[in-house]
Parts: C-alpha cells; structure tokens; sequence
C-alpha cells in the first residue's frame, strides 16, 4: 500500500512503477463462470458416494431402531443440554445409566439473550447467538473471592529496571514452574478455564422491578411478561410441557485449555464463544419463579411447584458437571439431586473413556476412571495442542423427538436439537429452529470441510506456531497474513462430508417452512446441507431435491453412483489418476 501511495504522490513520481505495470497477464477472476470437466463430474460423483455410504448407515439405523419413550412413566430427572455434537454422548450415557431420565437438546444461550458484567468487570460482555443484539444487561453480585493471579505475571515487568530484578528473581521461580507443569500438569490462574466466567457462589440481578435501572444504555434484568415468553419459546420448542421430573436440569457447556490460541472455538457458539453458565442460571431462575409459572399456566404449561430448574455447566475438555443454587433445593430434591450427582459421574468417565479413542496419548483400554484422570491432566498439559477435538467428526443433525434417535449410536456426530411436530402443526417453532440451525450447525460443518480438504490453503496449517493478532484471528509466529481456516490438529480425524439434517415433520409443512425465509431455504436449494424429512406417522423418508420432496430408498442412490463413476472411468481411463480409479 506504501508503494502505491508514492505512485500517486507527485513528487516521487517515476521513482516507483505501479504495481499493475508488473502484471504481464490478467489475474483469473475468482467468480467467473469454468467449464466442468469430466474429472469434475468423476470428483463430484465419488463424494456423494463417499457421503452417501455413510447417510444410508444412519438413515436405516434409525429406521430400524424403535423407542418408546412414553413408556417412561416416572421420570427421575430432566436434561437440557445444548445442541452441540460434543453433547451427544453424554446424553446417550446419562439415558444408559438411568433409563428413568430424560434429556433434551436446545441452543445453549437458553432462548435468554443478554450482555453479561461480571462484578468488577469494566466491560460487558455478549452471551448469545452472535446475530443478536440484545437489549438487557445481567450484573454478577457479591462475588468474595479474589481473583487468583500468578506472582510472575506482574505489571510492574514492563519497567526496565524493576522488569530486570523481576526476571533475575520470579524468573527462576516461573521457569521451575514451567519445568513441573510439563511432567505434572495442574490448573493454574493462567488456565482458560468456562468456570472462570462466572463465580459459582455470586448472585446475578436478573429481574428488573424498576424500569428505570439500566447501565451502558441496557435494561438490567428482565420483566416478568419477559421471563414468561423466553421461558414458554423454549420449552415449547423442545416439547417439555407436561410431565415434569422433580429436578429439570439447564446444562450449559464450556471448556478448559492452557495453551491454546483457538481456545473460543471450544466453548459454545450460541453464547458467542463464551461459555453458557450464566445463561442455564438465568433460565433455571426464570423457570422457578411463581409468577412466571401462574402466567405459564393460562398458556397450557403447567410447572408442578415440587419440579424445580437447576443451572449447571458442563466443562467438554475435562468431562466435569459443576452445579448452581443447589442450596434451594427442596429436601425431597436436595436428596434425589444427591442421587443423580451419581449418575452424571458414572456417565461423566465412560463418555471421557469414548472420547479417549482418538487421543494418541491415552491408552483406552484402561478403566474408565483411570482415563478419566489422565484427561483431566491432558484439558490443562501445556504441550498438549489437542486438549479436545471440538466438533471434528461432525456429520448429521437430527429435529424431532428424542424417540427417534434414542438407542442409536452416532459416535458423537450429531447436533441434536429436540423438537415436538405435535406441539407445532404449523412450523412457526420449527421455523425459528431451522433459521438457527441451518447456518450455525451448517457453517461449522462447511468450515471444517474446507479445513479438511486443504488445510493448507483453506486451513490454518499446525496451531503450533499460532500466534492472536488483534483478538480477531491468527497467523503463522510473526507472518502478518491470517489464517483462514482451522489449524491441522482439529480436523485429522474428520471426513469431509455435507452436514446430514433429519427433521421430523411433514414433508408439506417443512417445504413450506424453509422457503419463509430465503436466507434459510439458500443452505437446502443449493446443497450445502442435504434435507431428508421424516413422516412421523409412517417413519418414511423424503430427500429433499431441487425444490420438491422425493421418497428416498435407502442404498440405491449409492449403487447408482458408483455405476455411473464406473461408466466414466471406463471411457476416460487414461485420463484419470491410479488412485482415482482405485477409489472409485
């Protein structure tokens, strides 16, 4: 830019040439229209076989599968956990554990959008859907512990001649520190921790009884008409209203990372990067209190006054649940909660032993306990560059009842968002749902894909020499271009395929639902996320194609492919690579 500057400033002209003057041929445009080649269409083919292998296990998998879940009459606990394909597991061993409990999947802000103070923060930060510009602030109050800092990350280094005595002294003491952390890796202030968010023992001022209170040009709190409808969107779009448990559990989720510049990637993305405590606290709060409940009432929701919310935080890296406001907890529910702490830890380390799987470092077939500590070690091990593998796998994401993926295993693949047909003939909730899900769930499956099939160029490379420029992205050490994509220890494991949604509903009613909003009805008409919908009544499948519904028979699409690539490969053979043919 300096460059052509001075080319445009008289007084150094003809000291410096315009950079197009060294342009001998013009740049291909990036957009212009390219002929497709038969290698094109052979490519093209094999990736929807290669995608299609692995629809039609899932599509006939669940097919064949039948749960009742109404059989449960007696509900020992409730879960919502967020959507997120990380929850997947936990949920399926939570249910194993318990055949008594039921869990559900909602986006893991909790339908509550709101800047979040902490006490003694100077600025607010925001916790829900990025999109969204909320209009209310919620302040953290009488928090008692100080904040815990490292005696070597001191301000007071940056003068030189106390920043030379610091290094002469603390120095030696943080470089013994560094030495232990490597054989023997412990939480420390430094850790980037989802519990540092918020602490667990403050009070947060979520109802506002004076209009008038506001700060940074933000209601503080909400009404209670506001409680009562965010409450009602949410458990109506997941189709809890009726038969409560005694203890419905809000379960946000976050991580724990030490070394690590794509630590934000790890917590929720409904929250902004951040992770989702505060908001299962705010919901838990809105869902318990009387007058919300006696509104909820004339409106068909009927929240017994035995049944109470509880906020938690779910750590994904650590595989650890930490519980909020216990303590007002009814007696009868004080007990049961005890009952159910054991449940969530059972579950806890056989879904840290499922995760051990893909972790070179961690032999998994050892107990589930024993692994369960060595994970602990790796969420804060300074050299670890892969404390978890954050949505890698991705593949599917199921909307519908839970009836209709329960007892299926989708080894972590899925984002799951519940969702009841019954309670919504129209598609209004739906509707909310999908405009959400498509380009959420949809965009971090493409941006994986990209990252997986050239890491390089679409990628970020290794994360190793990832350095944070400008609290907006990365490069490589000191190179000044960032990096678009995901760094090469997040996306080893990933097939690159099109994100799979199943949506439970009638083919109709979805049609006319996704072309309500163009934005949406974009990722399905140009196939950047394959539509299949299920008739509930029959369990039928119907692939959405080139704007209309069709009936998908399980296999057949798959064997017509891999003829149709035979065909091409038979007539084109020497103009195809060994390892092409040898794939196809």
């Amino acid at each position: 830019m300096l460059l052509e500057i001075d080319t445009l400033d008289e007084r150094q002209k003809g000291k410096w040439k315009p950079l197009k003057d060294l342009v001998h041929s013009r740049p291909q445009d990036l957009f212009e229209k390219r002929s497709i080649s038969e290698l094109d269409k052979v490519l093209s083919l094999w990736q929807q076989s290669f995608e299609w292998s692995f629809y039609d296990q899932v599509l006939t998998g669940i097919q064949i599968e039948k749960v009742n879940i109404a059989a449960i009459k007696h509900k020992s606990f409730q879960a919502a956990f967020c959507i997120d394909d990380r929850e997947c597991s936990i949920r399926r061993y939570i249910e194993m554990e318990d055949m008594n409990a039921e869990t559900f999947g909602t986006p893991g802000f909790f339908g509550v959008e709101f800047f979040f103070k902490p006490q003694g923060g100077k600025f607010s930060t925001k916790v829900c859907p990025a999109p969204v510009t909320p209009k209310y602030m919620i302040k953290e109050i009488g928090v008692r512990n100080k904040v815990e800092t490292d005696i070597h990350f001191s301000k007071h280094a940056h003068n030189f001649v106390l920043g030379w005595l610091l290094s002469q002294t603390i120095g030696f003491w943080s470089a013994f520190k560094l030495l232990v952390n490597i054989f023997k890796p412990t939480m420390s202030p430094a850790t980037a921790s989802s519990l540092k968010h918020m602490d667990k023992n403050s009070r947060l001022i979520i109802e506002n009884k004076d209009p008038e209170y506001r700060e940074d040009d933000l209601q503080v709190g909400f009404t209670i008409d506001e409680m009562t409808i965010r409450v009602e969107n949410v458990l109506k779009s997941i189709g809890l209203i009726h038969d409560f448990a005694p203890i419905v559990y809000m379960i946000g989720h976050g991580a724990s990372s030490t070394n690590n510049p794509h630590y934000a990637a790890y917590d929720c993305g409904a929250c902004s990067g951040r992770a989702g405590s505060v908001n299962a606290r705010v919901f838990s709060y809105m869902a318990n209190h009387s007058q919300v409940r006696s509104i909820l009432k004339e409106k068909g929701i009927d929240i017994p006054v035995h049944t109470q919310f509880v906020g938690a935080i779910r750590d994904t890296t650590r595989d650890e649940i930490v519980f909020f406001d216990t303590e007002v907890l009814y007696p009868d529910n004080a007990s049961l909660h005890q009952k159910n702490l054991l449940v969530f830890k059972t579950a806890l380390d056989k879904n840290a032993k499922e995760r051990s799987r893909r972790f070179d470092s961690v032999n998994s077939k050892q107990s589930a306990q024993k692994i369960h500590k060595k994970i602990l070690d790796r969420s804060v091990s300074l050299f670890e560059p892969r404390p978890e593998l954050n949505h890698a796998t991705n593949a599917m994401c199921i909307v519908g009842r839970r009836a209709l993926s329960k007892g299926v295993f989708l080894d972590r693949r899925a984002f799951l968002n519940s969702y009841d047909y019954r309670i919504d003939p129209d598609g209004k909730y739906l509707l909310n749902i999908l405009n959400a899900a498509a380009p959420v769930c949809g965009g971090i499956n493409l941006e994986y894909y990209f990252s997986r099939v050239d890491n390089q160029k679409l990628g970020a490379g290794t994360k190793l020499p990832h350095n944070v420029m400008g609290l907006f992205g990365v490069s490589n050490g000191i190179d000044g271009d960032l990096r678009p994509g995901l760094p090469s220890q997040m996306i080893e494991v990933h097939d690159p395929i099109r994100l799979l949604m199943i949506v439970e509903h009638h083919p109709d009613v979805v049609l006319q639902t996704i072309q309500k909003n163009p934005a949406t009805y974009e990722w399905f008409i140009n196939e950047w996320v394959i539509l299949v919908v299920v008739e509930p009544e029959t369990k039928e499948f119907f692939l959405f194609e080139k704007g209309n519904f069709r009936p998908y028979q399980t296999v057949h699409k798959s064997l017509d492919t891999v003829k149709n690539i035979e065909k091409l490969v038979e007539s084109h053979q020497e103009n195809f690579p060994v390892f092409l043919i040898e794939q196809a």
